[in-house]
């Protein structure tokens, strides 16, 4: 699946309830849904996002990583030679977590390491100037972003709620 790599706009995903077992309690119908735009401003917002990935052998991993949530897409660094980077250049199914259970947004999709040159100057700027607010010590620049990396993350699915059981939502991709 291809990576966006130029400021352009996702179409908003499908919402709708999730298939949840009876005894948890989550309305098939009816009932407020969360807004994709709460989760987007959340995901923008979120300065931790939990990551977990498995390697070729199966074996689970989780870890904290700072990333940018930019026009649908979230980018995360972290070096090649960590584990849980190991893991997505063997297998690029991701899940990621926020912080906080009792309004959680998670997404489930695939990760892949940008190639040097991938992304677009614009788009590289547009980065570099969302983590110098989010995280003004790390000084990264524009050519920081242009490559090898950061990993983007194309979600494919999410959960979101603010209220369980009240208004679980499942978004769809594509």
């Amino acid at each position: 699946m291809p990576t966006r790599t130029s400021i352009e706009t996702r179409a908003e995903p499908r919402a709708d309830r999730p298939r949840m077992p009876k005894a948890y309690g989550v309305p098939a119908k009816g009932g407020p849904l969360v807004a994709w735009s709460d989760v987007e401003r959340r995901l923008t917002e979120a300065t931790v996002y939990w990551v977990s990935t498995a390697g070729p052998d199966g074996r689970p991993r989780v870890r904290p990583v700072d990333g940018l949530y930019v026009d649908g897409t979230l980018y995360v660094g972290g070096s090649p030679e960590t584990r849980w980077a190991r893991d997505l250049a063997a297998n690029p199914q991701i899940a990621v977590h926020l912080d906080g259970g009792m309004e959680a947004v998670i997404l489930e999709g695939v990760a892949r390491m940008l190639a040097k040159g991938e992304i677009g100057r614009e788009m590289a700027e547009r980065l570099a100037a969302e983590s110098a607010r989010k995280y003004p010590q790390y000084g990264m620049t524009a050519d920081n972003y242009m490559g090898p990396g950061p990993y983007a993350i194309t979600p494919r699915f999410a959960l979101a709620w603010t209220s369980f059981p009240k208004d679980v939502t499942r978004f769809r991709f594509g």
